[in-house]
């Protein structure tokens, strides 16, 4: 199944058409329209709330087809993760020197948040 997926624009991603994250979205993801005069920073495939990724033909999200369907991530991954998909594919396109970024795992975010709330989110 083809899948409609969201560009992230951020100040340090690349320029127009000379972003491979606006090529490919240009050539894959069917509502995406290319603005030269835009960032094109991170393309994403997953189920994050700030991007999930659509099917293409319905508009339904990845989210709610893995709903239905948990089935279709398979029996090791749901037999590891439950039945959520365990990550969120990125494709970067950068411009400008990026910031190291660390994420803690699930619980330690959980942890973080308690102790102090609205620095960190847990999502």
């Amino acid at each position: 199944m083809e899948l409609d997926y969201p560009v992230q624009q951020y100040a340090w991603g690349k320029i127009g058409s000379n972003s491979a994250v606006a090529l490919l979205a240009s050539s894959g993801s069917p509502n995406f329209s290319l603005d030269e005069a835009a960032p094109y920073a991170e393309l994403w495939l997953g189920t994050h709330p700030n991007g999930p990724a659509k099917l293409a033909k319905s508009g339904q999200t990845l989210e709610d087809f893995l709903d239905q369907n948990p089935d279709a991530l398979g029996e090791a991954t749901r037999s590891k993760f439950g039945d959520q998909l365990p990550f969120l594919f990125k494709v970067l396109s950068v411009n400008k020197a990026l910031s190291i970024q660390a994420h803690p795992d699930k619980q330690l975010a959980e942890k973080l948040h308690a102790e102090r709330p609205g620095r960190f989110l847990s999502i």
